[in-house]
């Protein structure tokens, strides 16, 4: 099936295996520019496009869904991407970030007032539900993964503070990760649904060890500051699951009671509303990936909350919705992605 250029293939016959891809090649010269804004729409958010030679300008999108986050590889000429106030005023309830690997060329990123280049061997944080500007301008093969704000949050504490920052992706971690997401590309198509999930949660794993190998000091903290920060963040989240007092976390990171308190306050939290909203981000996370099956009951227990009325209160004073209102959206969503790709399936 072919409109507008597009081609929705489907490796196999298997429920939900697709690779939508997109082409300019089939599209006339003066029509390109209308295209290639509503195929970029539709894989991320509203944006709009300035190209270095419309008349000329080349481009392919493939993505993959892989549950919770989806990847794509975008390959085109030279192009000025802009996300302005006018799209934040429609734009939808749920934030989201893009993590963008350059592959062939230099990127330039702005967005909350600070500017940062990328070049091929690392990758950049961007906020959907902020203005930015994003450009290259020779050709260029970009990877990028788009992830939920609450599931990126549950991994990495405070993510909007790494925005306009570029991290290395030539080793540890970061390679890691950068090499994962170019060799899952090719092996996709030959995945069901539950692996294809299970490689996003990975790859999102591996995004937030990147993150922490690299990440840069918050502002008020020292270098050694820092480390025993992440330190306390890291156990806390291996164990979130777990009663925790302050007392113990500190323990296991080998500081004083008072030492840990000073490092949440200097951040602008205390250690319990912290740990609390870890366990917040990751109930809304497992009612995401369990929208049909675990009850609000078990969700609550599971993250660590003492009743389901409880859990039910804190969940609407952080996110605006019941955890019961919040199920059903997801649901809705849910259903409306497996009927579209039942439609391209079949």
């Amino acid at each position: 099936m072919e409109t507008l250029g597009t081609t929705l293939v489907a490796a196999e016959q298997e429920e939900f295996m697709v690779n939508i891809s997109h082409c300019t090649t089939n599209e006339a010269p003066q029509s390109r520019k209308r295209y290639w804004e509503k195929i970029v729409t539709e894989t991320y958010f509203p944006l709009t496009l300035t190209f270095k030679a419309e008349s000329r300008f080349s481009g392919a999108l493939n993505s993959w869904d892989l549950g919770l986050i989806s990847l794509s590889k975008l390959e085109s000429d030279g192009v000025l991407y802009q996300r302005n106030s006018q799209h934040l005023e429609q734009a939808e309830s749920e934030e989201s970030y893009l993590i963008t690997i350059p592959d062939h060329d230099s990127i330039d990123f702005s967005q909350n007032g600070r500017e940062v280049g990328c070049a091929p061997g690392g990758f950049i944080l961007q906020r959907s539900h902020l203005p930015y500007q994003f450009s290259y301008t020779q050709p260029n093969r970009l990877w990028v993964m788009k992830i939920p704000a609450p599931l990126l949050r549950s991994k990495v504490g405070l993510p909007e503070r790494l925005v306009s920052l570029a991290f290395d992706a030539s080793q540890g971690a970061g390679d890691l990760m950068t090499e994962m997401v170019r060799m899952v590309s090719t092996r996709l198509d030959h995945m069901d649904q539950a692996a294809r999930h299970t490689i996003g949660s990975h790859l999102v794993d591996l995004l937030a060890l990147a993150v922490l190998d690299h990440s840069p000091m918050q502002s008020g903290l020292t270098s050694v500051q820092t480390a025993h920060l992440y330190r306390a963040e890291k156990y806390i989240r291996d164990h979130i699951q777990q009663p925790l007092r302050p007392q113990d976390i500190a323990s296991a990171c080998g500081i004083s009671l008072r030492y840990l308190h000073m490092l949440f306050q200097m951040r602008g939290q205390s250690v319990s509303s912290w740990v609390q909203e870890q366990r917040l981000l990751f109930s809304d996370t497992s009612l995401q990936q369990h929208a049909h099956t675990k009850s609000i009951a078990e969700i609550a227990y599971e993250w660590g909350f003492s009743s389901p009325a409880a859990f039910s209160q804190l969940y609407k004073n952080h996110f605006g919705l019941s955890p019961s209102e919040a199920r059903s959206q997801y649901r809705a969503r849910l259903n409306q992605h497996q009927d579209h790709h039942f439609l391209v399936d079949s």
